[in-house]
């Protein structure tokens, strides 16, 4: 059993469902979430949850995307204006911090996405970093210093924030305690 579960509560709301299914995901692994568990730890009939999320996809998906959110999305609203490099620093560590409160995260929604029976799922995580994608090139658009020939018909931004992106990930799956040399690389890139 969950320690502060919400066993005995009523679950009236798809905020606390998905903050049920946050304590699942933190402490016992995305891959274990499931309509019986999440039910029984809210402490209503499964049924009842089928009022809120008609299937197990539904569920994943909105807990997946939740998660997400919290992790890259938590300093929303930032006032203060910062460089690429750091801004990529910033998200390096809100997923590192992230990847710790939920181990394994950033793999095992990859691998229940891959076992969802509908394409939404799959749909729903190409949205969501499609969304990163948006920020990470706003933040590189903003960043005055960046050399304007560093980027080329050959070369272009998106293709820069799609690799920059994919080893943010990389070193999240490895566990690196650090971007530096990511950071390094984008300086040469884009300030040289």
């Amino acid at each position: 059993m969950l320690e502060g579960h919400w066993m005995n509560q009523e679950a009236t709301s798809k905020e606390t469902i998905i903050q049920v299914c946050h304590q699942i995901a933190a402490t016992q692994g995305l891959e274990t979430l499931t309509m019986r568990r999440v039910a029984e730890q809210c402490g209503i009939a499964p049924g009842t949850l089928y009022n809120y999320y008609s299937n197990k996809d539904d569920l994943l998906i909105a807990t997946v995307e939740s998660i997400w959110k919290e992790i890259f999305h938590g300093d929303e609203g930032r006032e203060t204006v910062e460089s690429f490099p750091a801004y990529v620093n910033r998200l390096f560590d809100r997923a590192k911090n992230g990847a710790v409160k939920y181990p394994h995260f950033i793999t095992a929604h990859s691998a229940a996405f891959a076992k969802s029976k509908e394409g939404q799922a799959k749909s729903t995580m190409e949205q969501y970093f499609d969304h990163m994608k948006a920020g990470m090139l706003a933040a590189l658009q903003a960043d005055p210093q960046v050399n304007e020939t560093a980027f080329s018909p050959s070369f272009p931004q998106s293709a820069f924030i799609d690799f920059v992106l994919d080893n943010i990930l990389l070193l999240l799956i490895r566990k690196n305690e650090s971007c530096t040399i990511l950071i390094d690389m984008i300086h040469r890139v884009i300030y040289l």
